[in-house]
């Protein structure tokens, strides 16, 4: 009996701990997701101040996991290169550690006072970022209530001789405790727990020094099986930034592993009390690791690069959704915006330069080619619009109107993808018969579809940018579209009364792609109208 009441304080305790991190991590996204991605985007030029900006997000998000997702994004995106990602994740390590030094700091007799202090903005405020900030008080106050728990329950482990001898022999493999604390990581998905309970255990003289960073080893390890895990479904990119983060944790583990003597000589000469020996050894080790691999970050993305090296076709897989981030709006609806301009860059650089090749310079199968990237479009659209289905509930007025462009732009996108591909069948009766348009007749129609194309780069670009003076433009050009497809007609059918053969002969067709050259316009229209809020 006395056993399971230890057993049931302690797994109670690790809970409120795991729950307080959660609480406060996601609470502290949810408050500060805007800036937090400004700052990201704004000053990782240079490796060091990518690692002192991935260690300021961290320390306050309290998740290198979400550093991370941001991270895949800005890759994706181009906005910075993956060696700027990697040094923003050696930063990032540092700031997790940041949980663990608190909890050291003996403050569980101020828990009662965080639960207070943060149920108030929580239940009272009006503007939901002090709800989050109260939501990411409570969960400090949690948090050091589940430490006081855990210290609590393993007090009494002092009685027991069998379990004593037991952790003795667990302190000479130190290997084996690694391996335990990686996996025991992995589960429970947070470095701090393990580490927390060494602490507890430690703090009871039931562990040594060195057998408690084994497991401060094992939990950095550990940590990284959440991003591995997520990556797999996921882009390239997300592969290259979740299998580096691996890289970095195990290879440096394993550095300090056969050291682990000296490693604790240098934990012990920080502090006198073991329990913050253990948390200093949690922050030096991704300190120094920070300062092994900061130099190497290009020469680290070049070696993920050839282990995970470009697909040769177009990945069937949204590169910026994740569901970690559905619960942060803000952040949620700028990267479905993000995959719509991956959307519009496929159409941009692997549908409109190759459609409109006259006959001599087109590619083998091209129709097969530009129906593999439809495909493509046609799944985004359809796990967009299921993203932006599942962030229904939480979001004020002006996200609801920003759901409501996306989801509009996406259509219009995917719509777009579909009119290429009966362009493309319409130039391939072209290709079956062998005889091609007039001179006058292609020049015309390259015409149009330069001016089509035009308006195409300026709608996205206001939708990048949010530009509705761009916007305006846009929307202005169409009647000139119109006024122009009405005159190739004209011209058209001025060749035909002439018996012009090639005109006689490709006549349907000519027509057709005019067609849906005006319906291509049409759709660009509708992106600059939705940016102004058209909808």
């Amino acid at each position: 009996m006395a056993a399971f009441h230890l057993l049931t304080g302690l797994l109670g305790g690790l809970a409120l701990f795991i729950f307080g991190t959660n609480l406060i991590s996601d609470g502290l996204q949810k408050a500060a997701a805007a800036e937090v991605q400004k700052l990201l985007a704004a000053f990782t030029r240079y490796r060091i101040a990518g690692m002192l900006v991935g260690l300021a997000v961290t320390v306050f998000l309290q998740s290198s996991a979400v550093t991370s997702v941001l991270l895949v994004g800005f890759v994706s995106a181009g906005l910075m290169s993956l060696g700027q990602a990697l040094s923003v994740i050696l930063g990032a390590a540092i700031g997790s550690t940041v949980t663990v030094q608190l909890i050291v700091f003996r403050v569980s007799g101020y828990a009662p006072w965080a639960l207070i202090g943060g149920l108030v903005p929580y239940l009272l405020a009006q503007r939901r970022r002090w709800r989050y900030l109260g939501q990411a008080i409570i969960g400090f106050g949690l948090l050091f209530y589940g430490v006081a728990a855990m210290s609590a329950a393993v007090e009494p482990l002092k009685d027991f001789p069998a379990l004593i001898t037991g952790l003795e022999r667990m302190a000479f493999r130190p290997g084996l405790l690694f391996m335990v604390s990686s996996l025991f990581t992995a589960v429970v998905q947070s470095s701090a727990a393990p580490v927390a309970l060494a602490i507890s255990l430690a703090g009871q003289g039931l562990i040594a020094l060195e057998p408690a960073l084994a497991v401060v080893l094992g939990a950095n390890v550990g940590t990284t099986a959440t991003g591995l895990i997520s990556s797999l479904g996921a882009s390239r990119e997300a592969k290259r930034v979740a299998l580096a983060h691996f890289f970095f944790k195990t290879a440096g583990a394993l550095l300090f592993l056969p050291l682990l003597r000296y490693f604790a000589e240098l934990a012990a000469a920080t502090s006198p009390l073991v329990t913050r020996q253990i948390a200093n050894g949690h922050t030096l080790f991704n300190i120094i690791n920070m300062f092994m691999f900061l130099p190497f970050t290009p020469q680290v993305a070049g070696l993920m690069r050839r282990l995970l090296p470009d697909a040769p076709r177009v990945e069937r897989v949204a590169k910026y959704l994740d569901d970690s981030l559905l619960e942060v709006p803000e952040l949620a609806l700028v990267q479905v915006r993000w995959e719509i301009l991956r959307m519009a860059e496929l159409i941009r650089q692997e549908m409109f330069p190759r459609v409109m090749q006259p006959l001599p310079l087109r590619e083998v199968d091209l129709t097969k080619k530009l129906r593999e990237v439809d495909n493509v479009l046609d799944y985004l659209y359809l796990v967009i619009a299921r993203y932006l289905a599942r962030m229904a509930g939480s979001l004020n007025d002006k996200e609801v109107m920003e759901r409501a462009k996306l989801l509009y732009v996406a259509n219009d996108l995917e719509h777009i993808g579909d009119i290429v591909i009966q362009m493309a069948r319409q130039w391939l009766k072209i290709e079956e018969t062998g005889i091609g348009f007039s001179e006058e007749g292609q020049a015309e129609l390259q015409e149009m579809y330069r001016q089509v194309q035009e308006n195409f780069d300026q709608a996205l670009k206001a939708f990048a940018d949010n530009d509705h003076r761009l916007a305006v433009q846009v929307i202005k050009r169409h009647p000139h579209i119109l006024k122009m497809e009405k005159a190739l007609r004209f011209s058209h059918f001025q060749r035909l009364q002439q018996e012009n053969r090639l005109s006689l002969e490709t006549t349907s067709v000519h027509m057709e792609l005019i067609n849906h050259l005006l319906r291509l316009n049409s759709h660009s229209v509708n992106i600059a109208q939705a940016v102004m809020g058209i909808i």
